[in-house]
């Protein structure tokens, strides 16, 4: 295409989009673990950005009887 404009346009696909699963294994290992309530610590993920994920794997994977509660700094994954 056009190279003397200082850009070059590439006919491509978009890629699709590739999610990490990393919210979708913490919710496995709880309700893997058996526990009724327990915090989510050492993830290098600030505590709202945590709580959207948690709760989005949540949702989209319709998980029923799980909660994310966040106290101040601290998340927790609690069952009903």
């Amino acid at each position: 295409m056009a190279k003397g404009k200082g850009f070059e346009l590439i006919p491509q696909a978009v890629p699709t989009r590739q999610r990490s699963g990393f919210y979708r294994e913490i919710i496995t290992e709880f309700l893997d673990s058996g526990e009724r309530s327990v915090a989510v610590v050492g993830t290098d993920r600030k505590p709202v950005t945590l709580v959207q994920g948690l709760r989005k794997v949540l949702e989209t994977e319709n998980v029923q009887g799980v909660k994310v509660v966040q106290r101040s700094q601290g998340i927790f994954l609690t069952r009903d």
